[in-house]
């Protein structure tokens, strides 16, 4: 079982990488102002996805070091 996972994976990655190297072409990202950057299309969709798990990570952690609400006591 072990075997067909890693071949999984190294099926999947070799797919993503030939869809990177598809991709390859420079895309123009334009800001305000008039500033622009070109950057390949592949580098800048792995740039937005390690951002968005960057992002989600910190909520997660936010959420996670929220200090949960007091139970109410009973009146004694």
């Amino acid at each position: 079982m072990a075997i067909l996972n890693w071949l999984l994976r190294i099926v999947v990655f070799l797919l993503l990488l030939g869809l990177a190297a598809r991709n390859s072409d420079p895309v123009t990202v334009r800001w305000f102002f008039g500033h622009e950057w070109r950057i390949e299309l592949s580098v800048l969709l792995l740039a937005l996805f390690v951002l968005g798990v960057l992002l989600g990570a910190f909520a997660g952690w936010a959420h996670a070091r929220k200090p949960s609400s007091p139970t109410p006591s009973s009146a004694d």
